[in-house]
């Protein structure tokens, strides 16, 4: 199970979650369903700060991206199988939105934007991250 986490790309949970909205939505009722208000708070400016369920996903989207980016440091070979997940992830992301009609919404644009950054920013690390681990031993500063 722990392994399960550490391999598969936690991104996939707001696409999952995404893909829930959008299938109960109905035909163009995705993004009105997104605008749904979960709660709204007084503000003390007299304002109201409305929370809604596009700004849930997309709240789960950079926990888990932050989440991926620390997995990332990770130099073992579940690195790499994570990162040729992420890349499967993107492609659907990528056909998702160009070809599935209740996906094509800003809220699913920033999810399929984070999965880019997961799928750059994670070799990147991994690199800086393998590079430290191998000078351990050397004079680096120099």
């Amino acid at each position: 199970m722990l392994r399960a986490l550490i391999v598969v790309p936690l991104l996939i949970i707001p696409i999952i979650l995404y893909l829930f909205v959008s299938m109960s939505a109905g035909e163009g009722g995705t993004a009105l369903r997104l605008q749904a208000n979960l709660f709204s708070i007084a503000m003390m400016s007299g304002g109201r700060w409305a929370f809604s369920l596009g700004d849930f996903i997309l709240l789960i989207g950079l926990i888990f991206l932050f989440i991926e980016i620390l997995k990332a440091a990770r130099t073992k070979s579940d690195a790499i199988v994570n990162h040729s997940l992420s890349m499967v992830l993107l492609l659907f992301c990528v056909i998702g939105f160009l070809a599935i009609p209740g996906f094509g919404t800003s809220v699913f644009f920033l999810l399929m934007v984070m999965t880019l950054l997961d799928v750059v920013a994670g070799p990147i690390v991994s690199i800086v991250a393998a590079r430290r681990d191998f000078g351990v031993g050397e004079n680096i500063g120099g």
